[in-house]
């Protein structure tokens, strides 16, 4: 009576695991998504251009990281990192890092920032452009 109880616990167990992980809700990280990938899906875009041996690109990592999760139905946040994307980094013609340039929802450039910028900085801009 036991063996035949097994499959149906297991089964049941693995369909309650994939629930989980598919509703854990968290937002990819920013590092991870491609630049052009998002620019054309039809919300607002922040991407910083940096690289990972730059102290203020560094201290921006986890403000980007906290913006993702708070506005991830709202914005796009992507993280560029310049010497794997030197190409990329031609086409926006990023002259200091880290830079962070805000897309409209079609994707033309709307403002950029050059330096390290504070997260209620970022947010202000965020209202002006009428994300909230």
């Amino acid at each position: 009576m036991m063996n035949k109880a097994l499959p149906l616990v297991l089964a049941i167990f693995v369909a309650l695991l994939l629930v989980t992980a598919a509703c854990s809700g968290s937002p990819p990280d920013p590092s991870s998504i491609p630049l052009t990938q998002v620019l054309g899906n039809g919300k607002p875009t922040l991407a910083e251009f940096g690289s990972s041996t730059c102290i203020p690109c560094k201290e921006m990592k986890p403000i980007l990281e906290e913006l993702a999760k708070e506005y991830e139905e709202k914005l796009n946040v992507v993280i560029v990192e310049i010497y794997e994307q030197l190409d990329l980094a031609r086409e926006y013609q990023i002259m200091a890092i880290p830079t962070q340039i805000f897309f409209d929802s079609s994707g033309k450039e709307i403002t950029r920032h050059m330096g390290f910028w504070a997260k209620e900085e970022i947010s202000a801009q965020l209202k002006k452009m009428g994300i909230d």
